[in-house]
């Protein structure tokens, strides 16, 4: 990437240069014909450790090990057309019982799509990312090395307070090797997704219908393909004061599995609320989130009640990620505080329970995954205590340090869980 960004530089100094996007990343050059061209890369390296992996159940123990992440773009735009490529290293170093899913890739296309935006009508076609909303639901997986991307397409129409975006997409089936990366086709992604903007900045309702696939899908009490129809809506808002996110959501669907067709029943509520104090000092937000996310009551009567976030961002209630949001609830008040401009440092506090006794705790990796031996025991599972920072050092340059201590409760310990201490450095770096 650094290679890349010499090339760059020697083209802009043959080139006039333009004005980047609003982000300000990269070089821009003006071409002959009119156009634009745009490059840009990043790098990102990350240390993690647990202890033990999987709160120490079936075999989880101590581990620690390193995460890299290069990234490099090429966007080439002129009139409503865009042509994007971005190619992708990810190495991992040191896990024990190797690399997972989501940590090594040689050089493979993370993105590559055209895209076409009219006054009020657009498409995009190709490998691309898809974050939506909060990332309760559809993320870009940023916490993992590798990124989450989907082949397909998706159109767009917008007008002055609307959007409304259609998609029919598969997830990348992440392979460790040089540019062998394909669809995967035991899931699929169909829908719709609008958002209303509100009158002042930073509010609005989000309203979304979303088909969901997944062959060979598993829950604590049932496997088999999952056909589930997702109905959701958000409502935000930020004011000088105070700020609201509230989502609530609703699933019916088939499971149909060896053990019959069981009839999908699940919802979810979560909201993240907070009051700032922006004229004191280091601008304290007091906040509170509170999540249910439904669990299955009864197995073997015909439903399976389990919430699937289908693809949320997995360090959405601490960036250890150690529980999915399935058969959950909890209540995390939050302090944030920014003591520098480019310094904001976040304390947390989770207790959290099952939502039916009967069901399982479930992990990452996504979607969910159940704790082994955890179906039936004592709905409490724990706490949690979290510290996370962040530090923009420079336009380019960001570290983040996080820090988690999960204290086992009767759920977890009652199914072999353990304690567990996680642990975290990043540095990112992006031109």
């Amino acid at each position: 990437m650094f290679v890349l960004r010499l090339l760059t530089l020697g083209l802009a100094a043959a080139s006039p240069a333009l004005a980047c996007e609003a982000d300000g990343r990269g070089q821009c050059m003006a071409l002959d014909d009119g156009g634009a061209l745009q490059m840009d890369a990043s790098l990102r390296l990350r240390s993690m450790y647990y202890d033990p992996t999987r709160f120490g159940v079936q075999g989880g123990q101590e581990d620690g090990y390193g995460l890299l992440r290069a990234l490099a773009s090429i966007r080439a735009q002129r009139d409503g057309w865009q042509a994007v490529a971005q190619l992708g290293v990810h190495a991992e170093q040191g896990r024990r019982g190797g690399a997972g899913g989501t940590d090594r890739g040689a050089l493979d296309v993370q993105q590559a799509y055209v895209h076409w935006q009219g006054e009020h009508v657009g498409w995009q076609l190709g490998r691309q990312e898809a974050g939506y909303g909060s990332s309760r639901l559809l993320s870009v997986r940023d916490g993992p090395n590798i990124r989450l991307a989907f082949d397909g397409v998706r159109g767009r129409w917008r007008a002055p307070r609307w959007q409304l975006d259609l998609m029919a997409l598969r997830p990348v089936d992440n392979r460790p090797g040089a540019f062998d990366d394909r669809s995967d086709h035991g899931q699929y992604l169909l829908g719709g997704y609008a958002t209303l903007q509100g009158r002042s900045a930073g509010s609005g309702l989000d309203l979304y219908l979303l088909g969901y696939g997944r062959d060979d899908a598993r829950f604590a009490g049932a496997q088999g393909d999952e056909r589930r129809t997702t109905l959701g809506a958000r409502w935000f808002a930020r004011q000088p004061r105070w700020d609201a996110n509230v989502e609530l959501v609703g699933q019916r669907g088939t499971l149909s599995g060896a053990q019959g067709d069981l009839a999908i029943r699940a919802w979810t509520l979560a909201s993240d609320t907070g009051v700032r104090w922006s004229q004191r000092a280091w601008q304290p937000r007091l906040g509170v989130k509170v999540d249910i996310a439904s669990g299955d009551r009864t197995p073997g009567d015909g439903r399976l009640q389990t919430f699937n976030a289908l693809y949320p961002k997995a360090a959405y209630f601490s960036e250890a990620s150690l529980l999915a949001p399935a058969n959950l609830m909890d209540v995390q008040p939050t302090l944030t505080l920014t003591p520098h401009p480019a310094i904001t440092t976040e304390f947390g506090w989770q207790l959290a329970w099952k939502h039916r006794r009967a069901d399982a705790i479930y992990t990452t990796p996504a979607p969910l995954a159940a704790l082994p031996g955890s179906a039936g025991t004592p709905r409490r599972i724990g706490q949690q205590f979290k510290w996370e920072t962040t530090w923009r050092a420079s336009p380019q340059w960001q570290w983040q340090a996080q820090l988690a201590w999960f204290e086992a409760g009767p759920g977890l310990r009652a199914a072999g869980g353990r304690d567990t201490l996680f642990a975290s450095m990043v540095g990112a770096w992006q031109w």
